[in-house]
């Protein structure tokens, strides 16, 4: 029987900031993510109903409304694929943690069936289909570890120069689940009530004025010129202090982080993982235990660049 088995990374992102909402709803973007050494394995095989017929070994994932089975159906409706395939997922990214699972899923799920059924796509045409599954599913597309991108985050691009980058990572994924929506529609009650409050734009001037200025050039500088301290200081993301008030719980976590390493912990995505970065394994072995025996009820990754 035919089968094809791929493995779908998890990401985290370095640099992470909402620029605005959109008209449709959507909000512009501009971040810069790592794929890393985490992953999910997706197991496609020959199915003789001529079906999609999906499972897992999360008993809650195994049903048709998931990233996978969107994207499987939107291949078999786009090239009216008469043949079934059965898919597995062996899921061990955290769901909801905002490392990037769902979208990566889906970019190779289609990556996948462009092999298992033939099809003979273009990297164009493959960025295209991963664009209708979700924002940022594109970028698991594209070739290389770190990306940037823009518009709603499907404006992806590899970053050039990056190529031999290794850095090392600890990520904490705590027991608590976050949406990416529901993150999303706090940024809007906190941001854009109050950006009502300060008409003309003031609220934008008053945070400048206590805020240091973070920036993807300056992410783009530090990886470039391979300088892990700089990365660390200036990596940011908006959804942090927002979902950590909403979180006191994830605050706590990241606090006795902080106080125990003496490090900079940041949140991935729209949470609740958390993670530090290392220039080397031998610095974020040193602190893996530590952190370990620290918190409590969190899954914990040592993880490396792709």
């Amino acid at each position: 029987m035919k089968q094809i088995e791929v493995l779908s990374p998890a990401k985290i992102n370095l640099f992470l900031k909402i620029l605005n909402r959109r008209k449709d709803g959507f909000h512009d973007v501009e971040t810069v993510f790592e794929k890393v050494s985490l992953f999910d394995r997706i197991i496609l095989r020959e199915n003789p109903c001529g079906e999609i017929v999906f499972s897992s070994n999360i008993k809650e994932l195994s049903t048709k409304d998931n990233y996978i089975c969107k994207a499987a159906l939107l291949i078999k409706k786009e090239f009216n694929i008469k043949q079934g395939v059965s898919i597995y997922l062996e899921k061990n990214i955290p769901v909801a943690a905002g490392l990037g699972g769902g979208s990566s899923n889906a970019a190779c799920t289609i990556l996948a069936l462009n092999r298992f059924w033939k099809l003979g796509l273009s990297n164009k045409e493959l960025v295209n289909l991963a664009r209708k599954t979700g924002s940022d599913a594109a970028s698991f597309i594209l070739k290389g570890s770190f990306i940037s991108g823009k518009g709603r985050g499907d404006v992806v691009c590899p970053i050039k120069g990056t190529e031999k980058l290794k850095l090392w990572h600890i990520l904490i994924a705590p027991n608590i689940r976050i949406s990416t929506p529901y993150a999303y529609s706090v940024f809007d009650m906190y941001y854009l009530e109050k950006k009502v409050a300060f008409q003309g734009g003031n609220l934008h001037r008053k945070m400048r004025l206590t805020m240091p200025t973070y920036s993807a050039n300056i992410i783009l500088h530090a990886l470039l010129s391979r300088d892990v301290s700089l990365l660390n200081y200036y990596s940011y993301n908006t959804f942090e202090s927002l979902i950590l008030r909403q979180f006191p719980k994830l605050a706590r976590i990241k606090k006795a982080i902080e106080k125990e390493t003496g490090s900079f912990v940041y949140l991935s995505g729209s949470g609740s993982t958390l993670f530090l970065t290392f220039s080397n394994r031998k610095g974020a072995e040193g602190l893996l235990g530590r952190i370990g025996k620290k918190v409590k009820n969190s899954r914990l990754f040592l993880v490396h660049t792709l």
